[in-house]
């Protein structure tokens, strides 16, 4: 099951988390209309902790539920659940790619506001799904964390560079830059999808923790 090594893994997990960054559905393009709005650039810098933190809070969720069945049930029934729900919600998503996750409080918002945002936003784009891969492949759950940190800070980095070069030269300047992100995040769950289920008929039938080790 070990297609590709540790520290291939931790490249492809910085990777996505840039593209994870890089979406603007993730809260960067909210951040620079805040900061336009108030004419500081320093808001810009304060949002982006509260909607990182949201991310961080909405991916860690779906992550922590994916990472308890992995190490508490059989791990090929895990596989093929996890496997079916990802393809599923990515068709979901390809042919509603056009609905956004809508925020009704306008631009006026506190940072509590921004952190429930962001949470929201995260947990409804599935961005966390994403990581099954890195889980279902993981030996101990130790693995998995230094993977996890690297997507965050990768994200983060991301949204923050982005978001300070569109605020500096101005949202019109990168209009014909924007490509459908929501289009092609349908296309990566599918993909996703359908790799693991591909993966599935080299896992193990189970696998348990017992005192920190496999059986």
């Amino acid at each position: 099951m070990d297609l590709f090594n540790y520290d291939n893994q931790l490249i492809v997990a910085s990777l996505l988390g840039a593209f994870h960054g890089t979406n603007p559905a993730m809260g960067w393009l909210f951040a620079v209309f805040l900061a336009v709005q108030k004419g500081e650039r320093r808001v810009l810098l304060y949002s982006l902790v509260p909607i990182a933190f949201g991310q961080l809070l909405g991916d860690s969720l779906t992550v922590g539920l994916q990472t308890f069945a992995r190490f508490q049930f059989p791990l090929k029934t895990v596989h093929i659940v996890i496997s079916i729900l990802i393809l599923l919600y990515g068709f979901y998503r390809l042919f509603r790619y056009y609905r956004h996750f809508k925020w009704s409080g306008g631009l006026n918002v506190g940072y509590g506001q921004l952190v429930l945002w962001s949470f929201l936003a995260s947990s409804t784009h599935g961005s966390g799904l994403l990581f099954a891969p890195f889980i279902l492949n993981a030996a101990e759950i130790t693995d998995i964390i230094p993977l996890w940190f690297l997507h965050e800070l990768s994200m983060l980095t991301t949204m923050t560079v982005i978001a300070m070069i569109v605020y500096h030269f101005g949202i019109v300047s990168f209009r014909r830059f924007i490509v459908n992100f929501e289009l092609a995040w349908a296309v990566l769950l599918i993909g996703v999808g359908l790799f693991l289920l591909l993966m599935n008929s080299s896992v193990p039938g189970h696998v348990h923790m017992h005192g920190g080790e496999l059986f």
